[in-house]
């Protein structure tokens, strides 16, 4: 019982890129075109989990980003930043589903959104300094739209459901483009 208590419910073993790419299409000739109008950025999110072995996960953050101006592309930057973790053997289900969609992704939100930073700035443009993911808000998104549109589908209530994460991070990606600090 005294090792049970001092296990740690979550231990982040590595982290990690697992994908990364930027593109910068249409420069130098985009450089002179931002000097006249202002990109709109669209920036989507997505975290997906996938049970490994025991108590053993990976946690895959993905964020993609773009900067239109009109039709012309200015930038694409897409980055799948990941985890593997343990989680402590004694957490309830709903626990360990919250711990894969929001804690793990919490913790690796701030190395994510400095490599997307200093690619957007690597590339010429200004940093995109993106601000903080509510998590939580888009987990219980995610359930949500679950239960509406899975309402009599008996749905799995795992961790791993990628499509739902990824209808969320769409969802919240909305919001954070909207929020996105600094104009590319």
């Amino acid at each position: 019982m005294a090792e049970e208590a001092a296990q740690a419910p979550l231990t982040i073993n590595s982290q990690y890129v697992k994908d990364h790419s930027f593109e910068n299409p249409n420069s130098p000739g985009i450089y002179g075109t931002m000097r006249k109008e202002s990109p709109q950025l669209n920036v989507n999110v997505e975290v997906t989990p996938a049970h490994l072995q025991g108590g053993l996960y990976e946690v895959t953050l993905g964020l993609r980003a773009s900067a239109m101006i009109g039709e012309t592309t200015a930038f694409l930057a897409e980055l799948d930043y990941a985890a593997v973790v343990t989680l402590a053997d004694n957490l309830e289900e709903n626990v360990r589903e919250q711990m894969l969609m929001i804690e793990v992704p919490r913790f690796l939100f701030p190395f994510a959104r400095a490599i997307l930073a200093d690619d957007t700035r690597d590339g010429g443009f200004p940093p995109l300094i993106m601000n903080p993911i509510d998590f939580g808000q888009m987990y219980m998104s995610r359930k949500m739209a679950a239960a509406s549109e899975g309402a009599g589908e008996g749905a799995s209530e795992g961790g791993g459901d990628a499509a739902g994460s990824e209808d969320s991070g769409e969802a919240a990606a909305e919001k954070e483009g909207a929020q996105a600090n600094g104009q590319a």
